[in-house]
């Protein structure tokens, strides 16, 4: 009895484990498709190239020159050449550029968080369209089904009509309702023939997913840690101080260095001239403050908007659980109502030719066995679909 109850909880654990993991394949070829990783990646190394950059630039930031000039004094003969040649180095004494580096790794870090946006759209867009899919598809069986069934009917009952038991107009009516179930068979076919086109020009080499009953093993906590759009704006609120920190770092002095060489043939100098120089250069602006203030205001607005952003997440995690708790309510009660009406058609359709009933108390039994059928696909791949949005967004897997 335990060996029973341990497989039975294994075996609930692996169905809820792998929902919506037949997703997950289709969707990461989608990202491929779509080229959102790769053009993520050659962001990444843009910036690490930048960054490089400014590693560089905090010893080697050089500065050569060379002038050339001629003179002619009164009291020489002849005029005089002088060339000068110097090189000049601006180093980074205090590390303004270590403040530029973090801002630049920041800004990285931003890159990845909205490509992860980006996928999460995508992720609920491929649900939706497969969700879609799959209900017109069983829209669509529902239909051949009911029009193969009204094919046999009317065929008796056209046998019928002949022996005079049944009136024409009866036949009539069958036959034009024969017409409006091909056309609404036909409108779900072409239907499920362009979202599987669709779906194709998304992910070109994997079947669409098959996506199955399963349950809800999503909570708040792993909803909202895993959320992009709060891990953005907590980005943006650091990136808004790092700022802050850059302004207030760039008066801090340069440590210049620079060597210099004069050649001249001045007949009244000395030869030539070789200088070394060494100094401090300070940058002052008059709006630092001001820029200061109006960062720090920013930083604040960022870090305000995060409890905004926490509200409409809570909100957004609270329709879908509510959506998905009312469609398998849903679901769960049409069953029985299900079999009954198929039952329920069955036998009308016999007392329909045994003259038991008439043809409008038949074609009634047919429009409330079709609406009991598509509400419960309906509610079918609502309570599928959200179920699948929230154990998914409740993983790292799509966001890697």
């Amino acid at each position: 009895m335990q060996k029973i109850t341990v497989f039975l909880l294994m075996t609930i654990f692996l169905t809820l484990a792998n929902a919506g993991s037949g997703m997950i394949p289709f969707y990461k070829e989608a990202v491929k498709t779509l080229s959102y990783q790769s053009t993520y990646t050659l962001e990444k190394k843009s910036r690490a190239l930048l960054i490089e950059a400014k590693k560089k630039q905090r010893y080697l930031n050089l500065d050569a020159g060379i002038m050339y000039g001629a003179t002619n004094a009164k009291l020489l003969a002849h005029h005089f050449n002088n060339t000068d040649i110097g090189i000049t180095d601006t180093i980074d004494l205090f590390g303004k550029n270590v403040e530029d580096i973090r801002l630049i790794q920041l800004q990285m870090k931003e890159d990845g968080l909205l490509l992860q946006v980006q996928k999460e759209k995508l992720f609920l867009s491929l649900v939706d369209m497969v969700t879609s899919c799959k209900a017109s598809e069983e829209k669509l069986k529902l239909y051949q089904k009911l029009y193969h069934t009204q094919a046999t009917l009317i065929e008796a009952v056209r046998s019928a009509v002949k022996s005079g038991t049944v009136p024409m107009l009866e036949l009539t009516r069958l036959e034009n309702i024969m017409a409006l179930i091909e056309a609404q068979r036909d409108q779900e076919k072409q239907i499920v023939t362009m979202m599987k086109a669709q779906l194709k020009l998304y992910s070109p080499h994997h079947a669409i997913p098959r996506l199955s009953e399963t349950g809800l093993h999503s909570d708040l906590r792993h909803f909202l840690a895993h959320s992009p759009q709060l891990k953005l704006n907590d980005n943006r609120a650091k990136q808004s101080s790092q700022k802050i920190k850059q302004i207030e770092q760039s008066w801090m002095p340069d440590a210049i260095i620079g060597a210099n060489q004069e050649y001249n043939n001045d007949p009244t100098a000395n030869g030539d001239n070789y200088t070394l120089s060494m100094g401090l250069s300070m940058h002052f602006d008059g709006g630092m403050t001001h820029d200061i203030e109006r960062q720090k205001v920013d930083a604040l607005r960022i870090k305000s908007q995060k409890k905004a952003l926490e509200i409409e997440r809570k909100a957004q995690y609270i329709a879908w659980k509510t959506q998905y708790q009312t469609a398998k309510k849903l679901f769960a009660s049409l069953r029985q109502p299900l079999k009954h009406s198929n039952v329920t058609l069955k036998n009308m359709r016999i007392a329909y030719l045994k003259h038991y009933v008439d043809l409008n108390t038949y074609l009634q039994t047919i429009k409330e066995s079709l609406a009991t059928h598509e509400a419960q696909i309906s509610a079918k791949y609502k309570m599928i679909q959200n179920a699948v949005i929230l154990n998914m967004l409740s993983e790292k897997i799509i966001y890697e």
